[in-house]
């Protein structure tokens, strides 16, 4: 029988929120998602990928100089998209970004950090998330600074054991968060009903855990980098000029 699940991964909610405070003067006029890497925004660089793998819906939460981002985007007709806003007045955190969502995200979703570069082949990691029949699935991959990381234990299907959130240590091995989820909407029943401030990993997947919830890592070596720091922002300049 084929999985209930097996169908084209069209929606994905893009992070980006955050002021971006690492960078220094590069976020004084625009959000973080909005500092250029080759000559385009980081958000437009989601866009697109994304778009080359058949995401058509994107769901954008705005907090710290938001119409810059709308005002750049749109509604997404320019790159055959749609693109949705949600507002919030304070920041909700990671898992928080879907409180504006919640009624349009009713089947599998993608969630992916705004200032996360990616290359993630999104077919491979829909495969291994249907193929678990997962409610969550992480994108998982050694990191080499588990200290400041929400680190994870696996199984050996890929199962997640334990999650650790950040700040870390060794003590809990280095398989880290990547910062990209595949998301069933079941997930979304783990947020308070009262609106405030969630994070995936602190509140929402350690609930989902308890629970018993199908909850993976998928562990890969596609490219994803955080990019929040000018050292990472200048090495993925790097890496792109040398392609």
């Amino acid at each position: 029988m084929p999985n209930s699940r097996e169908r084209t991964l069209t929606k994905a909610v893009i992070l980006s929120a955050g002021m971006g405070t690492r960078l220094g003067e590069l976020t004084r006029d625009r959000p973080k998602v909005m500092v250029e890497i080759a000559g385009r925004p980081m958000l437009e660089h989601h866009v697109l990928w994304m778009r080359e793998a058949g995401i058509t819906d994107f769901f954008i939460n705005l907090f710290y100089l938001g119409p810059v981002i709308e005002s750049y985007f749109g509604d997404g007709a320019r790159w055959g998209v749609k693109i949705h806003y949600s507002h919030e007045e304070k920041l909700l955190g990671t898992a928080g970004s879907l409180y504006g969502f919640q009624e349009q995200l009713t089947d599998t979703f993608l969630v992916q950090y705004g200032d996360v570069y990616s290359r993630l082949d999104l077919k491979r990691f829909q495969e291994f998330h249907q193929g678990r029949n997962s409610a969550a699935t992480l994108v998982v991959h050694p990191s080499s600074h588990p200290h400041d990381s929400d680190i994870v234990t696996l199984a050996e299907d890929g199962r997640i054991e334990r999650l650790y959130h950040k700040p870390g240590d060794d003590r809990f091995g280095n398989i880290g968060n990547a910062g990209a989820y595949l998301l069933e909407p079941v997930a979304m029943d783990y947020l308070t009903e009262e609106r405030r401030e969630q994070d995936f990993c602190k509140h929402v997947f350690p609930k989902m855990l308890a629970a018993e919830e199908r909850v993976f890592g998928y562990n890969t070596d596609d490219l994803l980098l955080d990019v929040g720091t000018p050292e990472r922002l200048a090495w993925i300049e790097q890496y792109l000029s040398d392609l």
